[in-house]
């Protein structure tokens, strides 16, 4: 069974496919998150009501974190893979973890608090080795 590498920031994800058994090394998703590069007043319209205090970009960069993560989740209850490897930056990072259950933690074999988004996939592979 093949395991996962995710590479990502808050404005797109790149997800490899390693089977190191078959020798594979293949690049099988790739999202983006266009919304992370928008300023904050375009991403509030002025018929939401959203408290003084929230940043909408939070807001936004929590929902794709809970995307990616939702992805990994139905891989792993589907068998499709067995475990995981996580790069983001360390602000992204963190809602990335605080996204995951404990089953999805357990699942994540290392993470990395780096910005590997446009790393060739020679340099992802180094990274995790």
């Amino acid at each position: 069974m093949a395991d996962w590498i995710v590479v990502t920031d808050a404005s797109k994800a790149v997800v490899y496919l390693q089977d190191r058994f078959e020798g594979v090394f293949e690049e099988v998703m790739d999202l983006a998150h266009p919304e992370a590069r928008l300023k904050a007043s375009d991403l509030v319209s002025d018929v939401q009501t959203i408290p003084e205090k929230s940043d909408p970009r939070h807001t936004e960069n929590q929902r794709f974190a809970r995307d990616i993560i939702a992805r990994v989740r139905h891989a792993l209850d589907t068998n499709e893979i067995r475990g995981f490897y996580l790069a983001a930056p360390p602000q992204f990072l963190g809602l990335l973890r605080d996204a995951m259950d404990d089953r999805l933690r357990k699942a994540l074999y290392r993470d990395l608090d780096k910005n590997l988004s446009g790393a060739s996939p020679d340099e992802v592979i180094a990274a995790f080795a």
